[in-house]
């Protein structure tokens, strides 16, 4: 697949490794995983990126990509209110925004073409070169551990952001 803009969230995340974009690019017919996670009709679970016409429920009511239109920025690191509180409650809610600061650098230092390129070898499978999320331990398409980069770096982050915030 080649990626665009459209994969670059305005907040910094790669859209490619969310689990509900490589569900709709890949694996189409398990919507049942995100319906069951948001509770929204499948129809509201497929996603083909940030800047896209399809977006996940969730992405299409995002504060950020709306704020950035408003602001005319591409990416929040861009805006003179960098880090805003909205941008900083966000990267606290989720185990994939651990690195948001540090993509909102890199996107300055060297734009976000160069910046996506090297997201595909982050969260890319070393064995397999799948491309895989931040909450999958191992490649799901060949099993090998550490799934990424990214996991290799923040597996126990991961894991404990995990428990912490497990409904109980």
């Amino acid at each position: 697949m080649n990626f665009t803009k459209q994969h670059a969230a305005v907040c910094g995340l790669f859209c490619p490794s969310c689990r509900n974009f490589i569900r709709t690019t890949e694996e189409p017919k398990r919507p049942e995983e995100t319906l069951n996670q948001f509770n929204t009709p499948t129809e509201d679970t497929r996603c083909h990126g940030c800047r896209s016409d399809v977006r996940i429920s969730y992405c299409n009511t995002c504060k950020l990509y709306y704020c950035s239109i408003e602001k005319g920025v591409d990416f929040c690191g861009q805006c003179s209110d960098y880090p805003c509180n909205d941008l900083k409650e966000f990267q606290a809610t989720g185990a994939h925004r651990f690195e948001l600061w540090k993509a909102h650098e890199k996107i300055k230092k060297v734009g976000y073409d160069k910046w996506m390129k090297e997201m595909i070898d982050h969260y890319s499978c070393s064995n397999c070169r799948t491309i895989n999320s931040a909450y999958d331990q191992q490649c799901r398409s060949c099993g090998y551990q550490p799934s990424n980069q990214y996991v290799a770096q923040h597996g126990q982050e991961i894991v404990d952001f995990l428990k912490k915030n497990q409904p109980q």
